[in-house]
């Protein structure tokens, strides 16, 4: 086994092919090293030995004078000729066995595998560390797998966290600027990340590898942005601090910008303005980046649509707002009720950091990977509160975000914290988009909250569900169709009360925290 120390954090693989007009390989390495790469692969498919060696000999300069590794992909007589510290290799090409034998104990030998049980091979068979994957569709190389997404990530680092976490890992396949942080952060499975991240296209086709390889390196090292620490997560202590959410969205103003299901655009657009927050409804993808730049912006993806080209479409929205750290939330609407719709839960999963998660029983468990019953987007299942929060907690740990569970008793939690709220009423269940528009007030409080996205998703539920409460009092409400302006008008009228300072609405609030017995 190689003795020497490796940081992998940022894996450059050299493709010539993508090298812009006016600059050399030799020349984009050279850039990329100056901005912090931390290890070279030379990957050279259709060169001729002897220009591949030459080519190896210049980069190794490079290499050694910067003290990092040069490895050779494939190639086991190139990285013979100049020396080099080592190779990779597919799962096609030679064995570790025999590598291992040419090359000596002393040489980096790492392998690519999308799988489990290759991941288990290679651990058993000696190898230095693992290429995981292709993450995601990539085309500087046609894969012999499809990608593997977040999902696969976990499960390979799953195996490695119980039986070797010392192996390093890097993944790989269209990892750039707007794709790094949730490949990081979301792979991560406890007491086990990524070692670091394997870069092609984004460095060698850039007009300025130096800075995008600064920036790369800055993203590898960073912690996630939602890792915040509240001192105290006990419901009076969180239920105090709500109004200053609350107010502090009239004083800021947040642009929410809705991909929403249709049916709910007016609703959600009232409610939002009556919040103190700025609804935007954009399916427009050139607006994206746009928004997205807008410093108190934020986004509801609101799954009214499932089509693969809607999903590609919210995907849009969503990589531009988490390559700016802007604050998403996802509802995955009847996220149960069809192939169609599990598939595209599934797909968005693998693409997004998202840092609420709101849905009725039937949607969160879809998303959960559990059983579900849905029938169109209501939910029909009626499980235990014990299974409910068990749901629900595994949910928010996994994708390191906040659920929302909505139903006559609402549930949030981070994973750690499990609140119950029993506030709410009836007619929030016979009308049509009551849950549509809660996710417009998380998402407003969201963006004036991104350092504690618990008292958000509390603040949120509690103004629209107390709300609700107040409005069905009220003496011209006759019913559902009376109760929606009402709705709108209590909210107003409640978050101008917070803005005044007074929180005395709070007295009705129905908050405790659920610890599961088992």
């Amino acid at each position: 086994m190689a003795p020497i120390k490796v940081d992998y954090s940022l894996y450059l693989v050299t493709d010539p092919n993508l090298v812009p007009d006016g600059t050399t390989l030799e020349e984009q390495v050279e850039k990329a090293i100056k901005g912090g790469v931390t290890i070279v692969q030379l990957r050279e498919k259709d060169a001729e030995t002897k220009d591949f060696i030459d080519r190896a000999k210049k980069i190794h300069e490079m290499t050694k004078a910067a003290g990092i590794p040069l490895l050779i992909n494939d190639r086991l007589d190139v990285a013979l000729a100049i020396d080099a510290e080592g190779v990779h290799i597919g799962q096609d090409d030679i064995d570790v066995a025999t590598a291992r034998k040419l090359l000596g104990p002393d040489k980096i030998i790492g392998l690519s595998v999308n799988y489990v049980s290759e991941a288990t091979k290679a651990v058993e068979d000696g190898v230095d560390y693992l290429g995981v994957g292709a993450v995601y569709d990539t085309s500087t190389k046609i894969p012999k797998q499809p990608p593997i997404g977040i999902s696969g990530l976990r499960k390979i680092l799953s195996y490695l966290s119980s039986v070797h976490r010392y192996m390093p890992a890097v993944a790989i396949g269209s990892i750039n600027l707007q794709t790094a942080r949730n490949v990081l952060n979301l792979s991560a499975v406890p007491s086990r990340s990524l070692d670091g991240i394997a870069v092609v296209s984004a460095i060698i086709a850039s007009p300025d590898p130096e800075t995008v390889s600064r920036e790369l390196l800055q993203i590898v090292k960073e912690p996630p942005y939602w890792m915040s620490v509240v001192k105290d997560r006990t419901p009076p202590a969180i239920i105090a601090d709500v109004p200053t959410i609350i107010a502090k969205v009239q004083e800021t103003t947040p642009l929410v910008h809705h991909l929403i299901n249709r049916v709910a655009t007016n609703f959600a657009a009232n409610v939002t303005l009556a919040v103190g927050a700025s609804p935007v409804m954009s399916e427009n993808i050139p607006e994206f980046a746009d928004f997205s730049s807008i410093e108190n912006g934020s986004l509801l993806v609101n799954m009214g649509f499932a089509t693969p080209e809607a999903v590609e479409m919210y995907l849009a929205a969503i990589t531009e707002y988490n390559q700016r750290l802007r604050p998403v939330v996802y509802d995955p609407v009847a996220g149960g009720a069809s192939t169609l719709r599990k598939e595209a839960v599934k797909a968005l999963l693998n693409r997004s950091h998202f840092d609420i998660i709101k849905g009725n029983e039937g949607e969160i468990f879809a998303v959960a990977g559990e059983m579900s019953h849905m029938r169109g987007v209501d939910s029909t299942s009626s499980s235990s509160m014990e299974k409910k929060v068990h749901v629900v907690e595994g949910l928010a740990t996994k994708e390191k975000t906040i659920v929302v569970l909505t139903g006559p008793q609402d549930i949030i939690s981070d994973g750690i914290t499990t609140f119950v709220l029993s506030n709410g009423h009836d007619y929030l269940s016979s009308i049509t988009a009551s849950g549509c528009v809660l996710g417009s007030i998380l998402t407003a409080c969201l963006t004036v909250s991104l350092e504690d996205r618990f008292l958000a998703a509390v603040a949120g539920v509690l103004l629209y569900t107390i709300a609700a409460e107040r409005a069905a009092a009220q003496p011209s409400v006759r019913g559902p169709g009376t109760f929606v302006p009402a709705l709108i008008d209590e909210l107003y009228l409640l978050r101008n009360m917070c803005a005044k300072g007074d929180s005395s609405w709070l007295s009705a609030a129905k908050v405790e925290r659920f610890v599961l017995t088992s």
